[in-house]
């Protein structure tokens, strides 16, 4: 059994500047105990003939294709352009990506640059000129909270700088969070997050994957963490990414090298259950859309290329398998980073896509779902 403490702290907040932790009046509360996650079901392989978006029909032979079932994707050249300025930075791009589906706007975080805007289909793009700040280091984690008649939320770890953060789209006005004081990090080190995700109203969580391994919620007003701290290196070595699911309120955490997707019940403060990857597929993140996920390795099996595994979570089975560099023609895309969902169209027009980058080198790309007769 692991004992986790809990910690209760207030921390002042202000637009731009960093806030390292600075406790006002702090109640040490009584250390929480906690199971360690459950042992990992492996999630079997499934073929589906149906989507919930159909794939644009070809013809056979017309297109190479990665997948199986009704999930095959094939290579969709020429979208998502990097912009000139950008491109010196491609080869060490370690990135994230949010989707504003509202205004069909895609935004990749790219180290050295900031965020880089996808619009118009994903047939233009643009480095947005926002703070200084978030081109300083890497937005290796985020999220987007979509607001009715207001530019959307969005977090974003940065593990370079050590920094959370939290602004509009806009990314004009940014206010940053620093290392969490009290707790595991009292010392004043081994901060490094890797994702972010809002979960109930005013709250988010951050991930500390390549720093001492915790995740913790923190507040938006005032933006402070709460003291909280759950985790640490018993439950993964490097917990990468974390991903709220909207239905039955609870964090999915990417526990990467033990090819693990974990379910987190806040309001339980205990493990659900525990999704086992095919060995060796070290999983950085996962994009749910409906009753699917997407779940972007960085190697798959015996140090294969990166896949993009296809996930019902509804029927706790893997549907479909992506490989963008052994199959799709994708030469750089050795190390998939991250994965999201990107919906194009309305009605019957709707056309489904996956973007993802890589890393080591890095870079982007897109596929497209299609629907090609045996």
């Amino acid at each position: 059994m692991t004992r986790l403490p809990t910690v209760r702290l207030l921390v002042l907040s202000c637009s731009v500047i960093v806030l390292p932790g600075i406790v006002l009046g702090h109640d040490m509360g009584r250390p929480h105990s906690h199971e360690p996650p459950p042992t990992a079901r492996p999630l079997p392989f499934r073929v589906e003939a149906k989507t919930p978006i159909k794939g644009i029909k070809l013809a056979p032979g017309s297109v190479t294709t990665s997948g199986q079932g009704a999930w095959k994707f094939a290579a969709a050249p020429g979208l998502a352009p990097v912009p000139e300025t950008a491109k010196p930075h491609l080869k060490g791009a370690h990135g994230t990506l949010i989707v504003d589906a509202e205004r069909d706007i895609v935004y990749w975080g790219l180290e050295n640059v900031g965020w880089i805007a996808f619009s118009d289909r994903l047939g233009k793009s643009a480095v947005i000129t926002g703070d200084a700040s978030l081109a300083k280091g890497n937005l290796h984690g985020a999220d987007l909270l979509p607001r009715r008649g207001r530019l959307p939320l969005v977090v974003a770890a940065d593990n370079v700088e050590g920094h959370v953060y939290l602004s509009d789209t806009a990314f004009g006005s940014v206010k940053t969070l620093g290392i969490p004081p009290g707790g595991p990090y009292a010392d004043g080190k081994g901060f490094a997050p890797t994702d972010a995700a809002f979960t109930r109203a005013g709250e988010f969580w951050v991930t500390d994957g390549y720093g001492k391994a915790y995740f913790m919620p923190a507040t938006m007003e005032p933006l402070a963490y709460t003291g909280a701290f759950y985790g640490g290196k018993t439950i993964s070595q490097t917990p990468h990414g974390i991903t709220y699911d909207r239905k039955d309120k609870s964090l999915l955490v990417s526990a990467r090298p033990e090819a693990r997707i974990q379910r987190w019940v806040p309001a339980r403060e205990s493990w659900l259950e525990v999704h086992g990857l095919p060995a060796g597929s070290t999983v950085c993140d996962v994009d749910l859309w409906g009753d699917y996920a997407l779940a972007p390795c960085l190697n798959g099996p015996n140090n294969s290329p990166g896949p993009i595994y296809v996930i019902n979570l509804k029927k706790r089975a893997i549907v479909s398998t992506i490989k963008p560099k052994e199959e799709l023609g994708f030469t750089e895309a050795q190390h998939i980073h991250d994965a999201c969902w990107y919906v194009a169209g309305r009605g019957r027009k709707r056309e489904l896509y996956v973007i993802f980058t890589n890393w080591n080198p890095g870079g982007i790309g897109v596929v497209r779902l299609v629907n090609v007769a045996e």
